[in-house]
């Protein structure tokens, strides 16, 4: 089933991405030869998550770096600290977001190994 597609749309939107990252978001420009129905999507997710009045801009922009490291994702972890970095958010801040999420993934290896650490002393 093929989705109309408004390319005009498409094109605006990879520029606001363009302006917003500083760049060409590469993996978006690539993806819309192939799916261009899923950029006006990507952006509106973006938008309806960026809305939402919990957690402050900053704290969104700290989560995506953190998590993207975490994940080991590279080029997310470093588009979205350029994207922090032109939104405010300072070095120091993205360096301990970093930190946070080394400690957090690094905590989990405790909580993975626990079953096993406790055979290991017989607590079956």
């Amino acid at each position: 089933m093929e989705q109309k597609v408004d390319r005009t749309q498409v094109e605006h939107i990879l520029q606001k991405m363009r302006e917003m990252i500083g760049e060409d978001p590469e993996a978006q420009v690539l993806f819309s030869e192939i799916a261009p129905e899923w950029i006006p999507r990507q952006a509106a997710e973006r938008q309806f998550v960026m809305g939402l009045p919990g957690i402050p801009e900053k704290y969104k922009h700290l989560i995506m770096v953190a998590v993207s490291a975490a994940l080991g994702c590279e080029m997310c972890t470093e588009v979205f600290t350029k994207i922090a970095k032109r939104k405010g958010v300072s070095e120091e801040e993205i360096a301990e977001a970093i930190l946070v999420a080394r400690f957090a993934m690094a905590s989990t290896i405790f909580a993975t190994a626990t079953p096993a650490l406790r055979w290991l002393v017989g607590r079956k």
